[in-house]
């Protein structure tokens, strides 16, 4: 049984940004079967589901966040940019179990879905025993392990047995990625073994990068003239390695990226937060594939990605001094096909055309905040939340209707957040 988007007005995201005032889209499993004028595709015994007064979009893609550290939420604010160069640990930290972090996943794939998010490269340690309840909560994924040398060996078993679990190939709801976890705390020769096992592979590498002033310092300290040229030299300048915040490049860095084509993972709110400075957005857009991602709830305690997008292009116009740069359709782009893009599915998922897998978004335009309907895109970036989401489907499959979980319990998962995330706090403040 199909099911069918009837009514709604449309952003297709597609390479003409089409956007139809009234149309139909016909879900058959997880493909998206027909786009078409409202009230013509229903068939007899399709599911037929209301969407007019409604805005459907791609999913949002959100392609750099850590889900297990939900319970992290508010316990590092206004720290000092010496207390995150540290270790980017916080209070307390130690004491959260695998069992928390699970917990933790499982409220956060939750807040993502509800909040229209639909995709999340995600990555942290122990992924061998978080990422079954990632896969678990419906949404699409891209997971890795994260590894280190800087301490002690890097911890290739829990990684080759998220890839052998999960595999490489994205065209699966979820697959496996390989994560360095940056720059500084991984070696030359830890980073170029990740490069020959991503060729070997078929897996995407995400590493944080230019992060903080101490990072890029380590660096050039081991002989390199700065991040980019670090990356160059252990064979992870390509458009297959995602660069989380790139923070510290200097004019010659800027100038040079987009030469190897490198994908950044662009997160305002985290970087605003930790390092009170963004990546100069608008001197990179359209250049280099760039996604929005929220990164963790200490440091953004906001998994809403529609948020992010605002204060990306906000921020961006104020630090390129032109209030024209990063338009309305750069940002809807930014959120759904330029993160696919980022992640290597935008053949698969990202913008709403037949054959394409159906991770969408049902946004209720029936508030005040989307009113009038001179410009509905303009409305979803600048107006409205990701709590507008009325329902959300992953490759096919309802996650989220009419505003509530299909497959989860959100009062549930709220009582069980307040109280584990009470019991932690008294033990952090004790």
């Amino acid at each position: 049984m199909a099911i069918v988007l009837s009514g709604g007005a449309v952003l297709t995201v597609n390479a003409t940004d089409d956007f139809l005032a009234a149309a139909d889209i016909r879900i058959d499993g997880a493909i998206i079967d027909a786009v078409g004028a409202a009230g013509s595709l229903a068939r007899p015994g399709d599911s037929v589901i209301d969407a007019r007064d409604t805005l459907v979009t791609p999913g949002l893609v959100n392609v750099h966040t850590h889900a297990a550290t939900a319970f992290f939420r508010g316990l590092a604010d206004d720290r000092t940019r010496e207390f995150w160069a540290a270790g980017y640990a916080v209070p307390g930290q130690e004491r959260f179990t695998i069992e928390d972090h699970t917990i933790s996943v499982r409220a956060a794939c939750a807040e993502f879905l509800l909040n229209g998010v639909t995709c999340i490269a995600d990555r942290l340690g122990n992924m061998d025993r978080i990422a079954p309840a990632i896969e678990e909560s419906g949404i699409r994924a891209i997971v890795g392990h994260s590894l280190t040398d800087h301490r002690a060996p890097a911890d290739w078993r829990t990684a080759e047995a998220v890839l052998e679990r999960f595999g490489a190939d994205p065209a699966r709801r979820v697959s496996a990625g390989i994560a360095p976890h940056a720059l500084d705390t991984c070696s030359d020769e830890l980073l170029k073994e990740c490069a020959r096992r991503a060729e070997k592979t078929g897996a995407r590498v995400f590493i944080h990068v230019a992060q903080n002033e101490p990072e890029v310092a380590k660096v050039r300290a081991r002989g390199h003239a700065g991040a980019l040229a670090c990356l160059a030299a252990t064979g992870l300048a390509t458009p297959t390695t995602v660069a989380a915040h790139a923070l510290y490049l200097d004019d010659e860095e800027f100038e040079a990226w987009p030469r190897y084509g490198i994908p950044i993972a662009h997160c305002p709110a985290s970087n605003l937060k930790i390092e009170a400075r963004t990546l100069p957005l608008a001197r990179l857009v359209g250049r280099v594939p760039i996604g929005l991602g929220t990164d963790w709830t200490v440091t953004n305690n906001s998994m809403d990605l529609l948020a992010e997008a605002r204060l990306a292009a906000l921020v961006g116009k104020m630090r390129a001094d032109d209030p024209t740069v990063l338009t309305v359709r750069e940002m809807m782009r930014m959120l759904t096909i330029d993160g696919a893009r980022v992640l290597g599915i935008d053949r698969l998922a990202g913008s709403v055309e037949p054959g394409k897998r159906a991770d969408l978004v049902v946004f209720d335009a029936n508030r005040l905040e989307a009113t009038p309907q001179h410009d509905m895109a303009s409305n979803l970036l600048y107006a409205m939340s990701g709590r507008f989401a009325r329902d959300v489907l992953v490759d096919g499959a309802m996650v989220v209707r009419n505003g509530k979980l299909v497959n989860g319990d959100e009062a549930a998962l709220v009582r069980l957040h307040r109280r584990r995330g009470a019991a932690h706090g008294a033990a952090v403040d004790g």
